[in-house]
């Protein structure tokens, strides 16, 4: 009994030693003028740390709250930076024209002459912000520097792959799909892609699914899964077909007026990846979405007729059918079809995906009757 109060009593000293210890934080000064706290920056030798975010934003918040107080971040931080807060005012619109920040949270290293020498957005750990921290003072390696390296013509791997996350970091999407497609020439030759660092490049970077670099892949498909696994290979398309097929068939346009879609479909059409028959289940129904809606309906049918799709993915996937059906198709024979899936699903599912097929199958009762008078 003695020893256990003793433990508890040590457990507790411990925690409120580790609770007085972690009690620093950033000190983020408020909408100031840049050119007071540049003044301040410059008499203390430092650079700026300017973070741009707002009362409502939930990422914002949760870094200043969580990331900011945590004694290792604060340390280097305020020991490196003045660092201010711009939450609102004209100070903060005049400096987000200049820097180009259009959400939040964005957080810039400049210098005290105001030339940006890092950035970087949303919401991270500590480790990942500290390691942004140091690489933001880097004068030799931050985003400033690889963005000069690589204007001067820098292109080995290492780099690229370093330059490409650091864009990524900062949010410069453009700037990084530019670069990409600078390096993915038309010149470039493909079966260099069969080495880890192209690969590496074109794996965590090509966000295309008809990109020459995805196509050759497809082309070749097996090879690349001796030579990379079945693993990363077999992930890397799936993201890029299965999210298209998607996007395609939950869209709000005509996927056939899409120059890509043909050849989206006819490479999964082809195409030994595993999960090829799931993205033709959502492809060929795609192609006439908007243009012939019973064409579509029926190509609902014979993708279930397959049992591609089983328990749970199957209810999704005609569910979510029926509802495309309901907002956007104007032909009564279709929207027969919505009914049909949809009565077919309520007695497997449950109350909460009851109601709302109920409420979906009444809005196409009612269309119905609109369209019939």
């Amino acid at each position: 009994m003695i020893m256990k109060r003793i433990l508890s009593l040590s457990l507790a000293i411990l925690a409120l030693t580790f609770a007085s210890a972690q009690n620093r934080k950033v000190n983020l000064l408020s909408n100031i003028q840049f050119e007071k706290a540049a003044q301040m920056a410059k008499k203390e030798n430092k650079l700026l740390f300017l973070d741009f975010g707002s009362p409502r934003c939930s990422p914002c918040l949760y870094m200043k709250n969580k990331i900011f107080t945590i004694d290792s971040v604060a340390d280097f931080v305020n020991s490196h930076f003045i660092s201010v807060d711009y939450t609102e005012g004209e100070e903060k619109t005049r400096l987000s024209k200049i820097y180009g920040v259009y959400t939040e949270p964005v957080f810039l290293i400049v210098d005290p002459e105001g030339n940006l020498m890092h950035r970087t957005e949303g919401r991270c750990t500590a480790g990942e912000m500290l390691e942004r921290f140091r690489q933001g003072i880097d004068r030799e390696n931050n985003l400033a520097a690889q963005t000069r390296d690589y204007k001067n013509g820098r292109r080995d791997p290492a780099f690229i792959i370093s330059y490409l996350n650091t864009l990524q970091i900062a949010g410069l999407r453009e700037e990084q799909q530019v670069t990409l497609k600078n390096i993915f020439s038309d010149n470039f030759p493909l079966d260099s892609l069969k080495k880890p660092s192209y690969w590496n490049v074109y794996e965590k970077y090509d966000e295309s699914a008809v990109s020459r670099q995805t196509l050759y892949v497809m082309d070749h498909f097996q090879e690349f899964v001796d030579l990379f696994g079945e693993k990363n290979v077999y992930y890397k398309i799936d993201q890029l077909y299965g999210s298209k097929a998607r996007i395609y068939i939950f869209g709000k346009s005509a996927p056939i007026e899409d120059p890509d879609f043909m050849t989206v479909l006819k490479y999964a059409q082809k195409s030994d990846h595993p999960n090829a028959s799931i993205w033709l289940t959502y492809l060929v129904p795609a192609q006439y979405k908007f243009s012939n809606w019973v064409e579509m309906a029926k190509a609902v049918e014979s993708a279930m007729s397959f049992n591609i799709l089983k328990g749970t993915s199957r209810n999704l996937y005609k569910k979510s059918m029926s509802e495309q059906l309901a907002w956007y198709c104007n032909d009564t024979n279709a929207l027969q079809y919505s009914i049909k899936w949809i009565d077919e699903l309520l007695p497997q599912v449950d109350d909460e995906m009851k109601q709302s097929l109920l409420y979906t199958k009444n809005e196409v009762i009612e269309k119905i009757k609109v369209l019939n008078k």
